[in-house]
């Protein structure tokens, strides 16, 4: 049927455009049709065959089970992808990469050697540490790297030749060093306040529900949800803090950017 419908309007078409002069018609009064209206005639029965056979977005059709489900399924995909005029599916991102920054390493180096040499006895013993963490920082900032790709944030080590490797397990509660956007409740800089300006924080903060609650507790968590912070408007959830040994402005614009909630002061 569906053969019929296509090649007979084609068949009055080129008749119509090789003969010289039209047939006389046996009852004059009655209105020939014109190879436009079959045309269109056959592009409804067309339309009337293919909803028999297969539905049609908005129609409801009977169950179908086995191999003739898979068919139906396929027939309805195909369906909506031409009346949605060619749309495209939707390209992933590519993950991003928090630039490096070595302003804290540097920071805490410069304070602990300035330390050491001020003060010769109890300096020297906290100019020590602090320049031992500030050589820690350029180490972490040299092969840790903070990515955002288009489900979760995570932790990466850089690996052979600039690759990443994948994201490893978290020392503390266990589990992968990646966690989905939404989950996160909150996130936050420490000092306050010195993003804003321009500047270089201390710490990166933010707290997620997607560790398991048995975990939350651990470390900062015991005070991070403790009743007197939940009624001060905190949320439950797993506490993460880090050095901020990469892009400050460029972290806190993706953690907007991908919709991870914050409590606001």
């Amino acid at each position: 049927l569906k053969a019929i419908f296509t090649f007979t309007p084609l068949a009055f078409s080129f008749q119509d455009r090789t003969m010289a002069a039209p047939a006389p018609r046996p009852w004059p009064g009655r209105p020939r049709l014109q190879p436009r209206s079959l045309c269109i005639l056959a592009a409804l029965g067309w339309c009337a065959l293919d909803v028999v056979q297969h539905g049609f977005v908005g129609f409801v059709a009977a169950p179908a089970r086995g191999a003739a489900a898979a068919d139906q399924r396929a027939a309805s995909q195909v369906s909506r992808r031409f009346f949605n005029f060619g749309a495209e599916e939707k390209v992933k991102e590519p993950p991003v990469v928090i630039k490096e920054d070595y302003t804290l390493a540097a920071a805490f180096s410069v304070l602990g050697i300035l330390l050491c040499a001020v003060l010769p006895y109890l300096g020297f013993g906290i100019g020590a540490l602090i320049l031992i963490l500030g050589v820690l920082f350029f180490v972490q900032a040299g092969r840790v790297r903070f990515v955002f790709d288009d489900e979760a944030f995570e932790l990466r080590t850089k690996g052979d030749e600039a690759d990443l490797n994948a994201p490893g397990e978290n020392i503390v509660v266990g589990g992968k060093n990646r966690w989905a956007y939404s989950s996160f409740v909150n996130w936050e800089f420490f000092p306050k306040g010195l993003v804003e300006k321009g500047l270089p924080p201390i710490l990166v903060y933010f707290k997620e529900t997607q560790t398991p609650s048995k975990e939350w507790d651990v470390g900062p968590g015991s005070a991070a949800n403790s009743e007197e912070a939940l009624q001060k408007g905190a949320v439950p959830g797993m506490v993460h803090f880090f050095p901020c040994i990469c892009d400050a402005q460029q972290i806190k614009a993706e953690f907007e950017r991908r919709g991870c909630k914050k409590i606001s002061a």
